[in-house]
C-alpha cells in the first residue's frame, strides 16, 4: 500500500488534505510551531540551514539554537501524535539544518503556481496555451500567501512575488479579452481579480473601460464616482490621469441615456449624501470657482476663497488623522451653499459666498474652534488665509 499524498495549501490559511480529509495545523500546533511548519513546507525543495531558520524566526531570542532545537522536537512530537499524519516522518534532519521529508508524496499550491508561470512564459507555447496556463494560475491564487502570517517579515517578499504573478497574469488575460471585444469576460474577470486586489487601479480601469466599450455609460459614471470616493477615503489620493481621462471621455459622449424632465430633476435634486457643505475633488472645485467668478462679475454678491494650512510634525498616521479631523471641522462649520476641497497633503480650500470679509473670518473662527475642541495645539496647528474672489489679484 502506497503512502498517501499530502495536498498542501499555502494561499490563505495553511491547510493540508489527504484523501478528502482536511486539517488545519494551527488547531494543534499553536501559532509559533505552525509558523515554523510553514517555513519548512514552503522551502521543502530547498531546505534552509539552521542559521537561516534562526534568522527568520528566532533572531531576537537569547538562545536561538536551543529555541530551534526545542521547536523541532515539539513539532515532531505534535505531528506524530496526529492520526492524520500517522506513520509519516514529516520533519527530518538535513545536512545543514531541518526540512520536510523529501520521500513523502506532496503537492504544494505555490509550487504549482511556479510551474504554471514557467510554462506560460515558455517562448515555444502558443497564445492559447499561455492563456490556459495563466487562467489556471489565477484559479490557485484566491487568497494572499499565508494570509494569517502577514506580520512575519519573511512572508512579505514572497507574498508580493505571488501577488505580482497574479497581477501580471490577470492583466494579460484582461487585455486578451478586450482585444477580442468580449467585454462581459473582461468585467467578470476584473471583478474576480478585485476580490484579491480591491485597490488595484488597473483592474478597475479594465472594468470601467469595458462598461464604456459596451455602451453602459451611465453605469460607468456611477462606477467612477464611487471608485474616486473610495480611493480618496482610503488613501487620500486621487485616481490616475488615465482613469480621469476615461471619465472625461464618458462625460463627453453624446450617447448618454436620455432622461425626461422629471427624471432629470430627480437626478439633480438627489442630494441625500450632502447634508451640509459640498465636499468635492479639487478639479470640480476649480469649475465651481470659475462659475462663481463669472457670477461675481455681473452681480453684487461677494464670494471669498479661504485656504487652510495644517502643520503637524508627527508620523504619517497622525497627520492623516489630523487632516480627517480638519475636514470634519470644516464640513460641520460651513453652510449648504459653501464648497470645499482637499488641495494637497496639508491644505483645504473653501469657496464662501459672504456679505463681507468679516463674515468669512467668523466662519474661520468656527472651524478653528471645532478643530481645536478635540485637538491639542502642540500636536497640530491650522492657519488660514482669505482672499476676495476676483480676476485681478
Amino acid at each position: 500500500m502506497t503512502d498517501p499524498r499530502l495536498d498542501v495549501r499555502l494561499f490563505g490559511e495553511l491547510t493540508i488534505s489527504v484523501d478528502g480529509e482536511t486539517t488545519q495545523p494551527l488547531l494543534y500546533l499553536g501559532k509559533n510551531l505552525k509558523q515554523f511548519f510553514e517555513v519548512l513546507l514552503f522551502y521543502r525543495r530547498n531546505p534552509l540551514s539552521k542559521e537561516q531558520l534562526i534568522d527568520l524566526l528566532w533572531n531576537d531570542s537569547d538562545n536561538p539554537a536551543s529555541a530551534l532545537k526545542f521547536a523541532v522536537h515539539k513539532l515532531r512530537q505534535l505531528l506524530n501524535a496526529q492520526p492524520f499524519f500517522k506513520g509519516l516522518d514529516l520533519v527530518v534532519t538535513t545536512k545543514n539544518g531541518y526540512g520536510i521529508n523529501p520521500e513523502i508524496d506532496m503537492f504544494v499550491d505555490t509550487e504549482e503556481v511556479d510551474r504554471l508561470w514557467r510554462l506560460a512564459n515558455d517562448k515555444t507555447v502558443s497564445i492559447i496555451e499561455k492563456r490556459e496556463y495563466l487562467d489556471q494560475l489565477g484559479q490557485w491564487i484566491k487568497l494572499p500567501f499565508l494570509s494569517n502570517s502577514t506580520h512575519l517579515m519573511w512572508t512579505v517578499p514572497i507574498r508580493e512575488y505571488y501577488t505580482g504573478l497574479y497581477d501580471r497574469s490577470m492583466l494579460f488575460l484582461l487585455n486578451e479579452f478586450e482585444l477580442e471585444k468580449d467585454y462581459e469576460k473582461v468585467m467578470d474577470l476584473a471583478q474576480v481579480a478585485l476580490k484579491l486586489e480591491p485597490y488595484n487601479e488597473d483592474f478597475h480601469y479594465y472594468y470601467l473601460n469595458a462598461l464604456v466599450l459596451s455602451g453602459q455609460y451611465r453605469k460607468a459614471i456611477d462606477y467612477y464616482e464611487n471608485l474616486s470616493k473610495q480611493f480618496y477615503k482610503e488613501f487620500n489620493v486621487q485616481l490616475s490621469l488615465r482613469t480621469k481621462n476615461l471619465y472625461n471621455f464618458i462625460i463627453a459622449k453624446e450617447e448618454l441615456e436620455t432622461l425626461d424632465i422629471n427624471e432629470l430633476m430627480n437626478n439633480l435634486n438627489d442630494n441625500s449624501e450632502f447634508s451640509g457643505a459640498l465636499y468635492c475633488e479639487y478639479e470640480v472645485f476649480k469649475r465651481l470657482y470659475q462659475i462663481a467668478l463669472r457670477n461675481s462679475e455681473r452681480t453684487d454678491e461677494q464670494t471669498f476663497v479661504m485656504l487652510f494650512d495644517l502643520t503637524c510634525s508627527e508620523n504619517d498616521f497622525i497627520v492623516s488623522k489630523m487632516l480627517e479631523r480638519l475636514k470634519t471641522a470644516i464640513g460641520i462649520s460651513l453652510r449648504k451653499g459653501d464648497v470645499f476641497a482637499r488641495m494637497n497633503v496639508s491644505q483645504f480650500i473653501l469657496l464662501l459666498p459672504c456679505k463681507s470679509e468679516e463674515n468669512a473670518h467668523m466662519i474661520s473662527n468656527r472651524i478653528q474652534q471645532a478643530f481645536y475642541k478635540n485637538t491639542d495645539r502642540k500636536l497640530a496647528r491650522i492657519h488660514y488665509h482669505i482672499s476676495r474672489l476676483s480676476r485681478n489679484i
